[in-house]
């Protein structure tokens, strides 16, 4: 049997609370994120709607009967790209309840070490986009990051700019998956997906001196005689150029 559901953590944790489900009634499951599969004559696919309170149980349920550790990882495998990534969280929570906390040091085993994998590239690539997102002003002193990660990290970006700049009235967009975290400053974040944010701020965005400026201090800043484009790809791989402000023309 798979589970069809929606490319979230919300939309898996409710399709792990119902394929839990379909395992104890003898079922093999399988969890599918996403519209784009190919159904097969030999199983059965059920499209699953995503339940907050579903998903809320079964996160709580990790964080009190595992750990708050486990419960990151698997968030963070949540936001993975690859297809796989309900399935490896699925097969990591069938050994982490019977074990507990301890789970996450098992690295011997294929499915724990599979969910930490996700979970690294994940950490990694927040990391990067931490220090190469660049914000550009709108009007009415609005700051504006737009970005095309391979991973969802948005939410992950929003808890760390929350913290980093609770007085100003922010928005990361992900122009690859038309979502977006919106801070309005001194409130919490709120992610919103559908919403094509290039579109909407069209008007609100002007030529801002300071992006000028920062060009000049980059191009100023760099020695010739050490020039070194293969430490820098290393350093700042292509894919990442696309929206940091220097690198542009």
């Amino acid at each position: 049997m798979t589970l069809v559901c929606e490319e979230s953590f919300e939309g898996i944790m409710t399709a792990i609370y119902d394929g839990w489900i379909f395992m104890n009634k003898g079922y093999k499951v399988n969890i599918h994120p996403g519209k784009s599969y190919i159904p097969s004559f030999f199983s059965q696919f059920i499209t699953i709607k995503t339940d907050v309170q579903k998903a809320w149980k079964v996160s709580e349920s990790l964080k009190v009967k595992v750990s708050v550790e486990a419960h990151s990882m698997v968030f963070r495998a949540c936001m993975h790209y690859d297809e796989d990534r309900a399935d490896a969280v699925f097969e990591f929570l069938k050994i982490a309840y019977p074990t507990g906390a301890g789970v996450v040091k098992m690295l011997g085993n294929s499915a724990v070490m599979r969910v930490m994998e996700l979970s690294r590239k994940v950490a990694n690539e927040t990391h990067f986009f931490k220090e190469f997102l660049r914000f550009t002003e709108l009007k009415e002193k609005i700051l504006y990051g737009k970005i095309g990660p391979r991973c969802d990290v948005v939410p992950l970006l929003a808890h760390h700019f929350q913290a980093r700049f609770p007085e100003e009235n922010w928005i990361i967009y992900d122009e690859k998956r038309i979502k977006a975290a919106i801070h309005p400053k001194k409130k919490k974040t709120i992610l919103m997906k559908g919403q094509n944010m290039e579109d909407l701020t069209k008007d609100m965005q002007f030529h801002d001196e300071y992006t000028d400026l920062w060009k000049v201090f980059f191009n100023t800043i760099g020695i010739e005689a050490r020039y070194n484009p293969k430490c820098q790809q290393n350093m700042m791989p292509k894919w990442y150029r696309k929206n940091v402000t220097e690198m542009q023309k």
